[in-house]
């Protein structure tokens, strides 16, 4: 049997040629090899000077540059997000504090007057409240009483949705809406917060006010305000039912 010289030449070639030729990795399979030896440019300076990445100017910067700028953005990041935590412990602190001096307060209330003041006197100290109404559904209101009561159908018609909601409503009100539930008030009111209070049927209504148009807005969280609801709720039902 002959063999054919130029065959196995051929052959052979093309064996060395595709060993020399070894597909290359992928941009994945190189960032999953430096994730799992991050110690790879350790001792390889010069392979460093020589990687640039594209900055958003336009100008490549090299790879230690971007390193920096990536820690640096991160270490901000950070300072902002423990801003935000600190921030957000002292504003449930003031919470705390405030609930639990108005708790105390009511608690501590001997008469409907004195529960009706503590509410309006405590809420209004907030600076964030321009008005405060405190009132009770049932009769209309004695000529002089400290005490203020409506009608419950005049509500119901002038706005049901503290009724159909059965929770604190956020947002601007139309004039003669805003006379309804502050009739004595001087200063401009032009967003509110209507709370009903009353677990099963609704015997009063607490209304807050603010000179801003945004400040009571539809995506605030009520969770604060329906609480203060439910415990002047309980407050005013243990001294309606002695």
């Amino acid at each position: 049997m002959s063999i054919d010289i130029s065959t196995l030449k051929d052959q052979s070639k093309n064996s060395v040629t595709a060993k020399n030729q070894s597909p290359e990795p992928d941009a994945e399979q190189v960032e999953a090899y430096l994730q799992n030896n991050p110690e790879f440019f350790v001792e390889r300076d010069d392979l460093l000077v020589k990687l640039s990445i594209p900055h958003v100017s336009g100008k490549a910067i090299s790879l230690l540059e971007r390193q920096v700028t990536i820690l640096r953005d991160r270490g901000i990041d950070a300072r902002h997000k423990f801003n935000g935590l600190l921030d957000n412990a002292r504003n449930n602190e003031f919470l705390f504090g405030f609930i639990r001096t108005l708790v105390l307060s009511l608690l501590k209330a001997e008469s409907l007057e004195e529960i009706v003041a503590v509410v309006q006197e405590t809420l209004c100290s907030l600076d964030n409240i321009t008005a405060c109404e405190l009132i009770l559904l049932g009769d209309e209101t004695i000529e002089d009483s400290p005490v203020r009561r409506e009608s419950k159908e005049r509500f119901v018609q002038g706005y049901p949705n503290v009724f159909l909601l059965r929770k604190t409503s956020c947002e601007s009100l139309r004039p003669e809406q805003i006379g309804l539930f502050f009739p004595r008030q001087t200063q401009p009111v032009r967003s509110t917060a209507i709370c009903p209070i009353g677990n099963g049927e609704i015997i009063a209504i607490l209304a807050l006010g603010n000179e801003s148009e945004n400040y009571f807005n539809l995506d605030l969280d009520t969770l604060f305000l329906d609480f203060i609801g439910e415990v002047i709720g309980a407050i005013l039902l243990r001294e309606l039912n002695q």
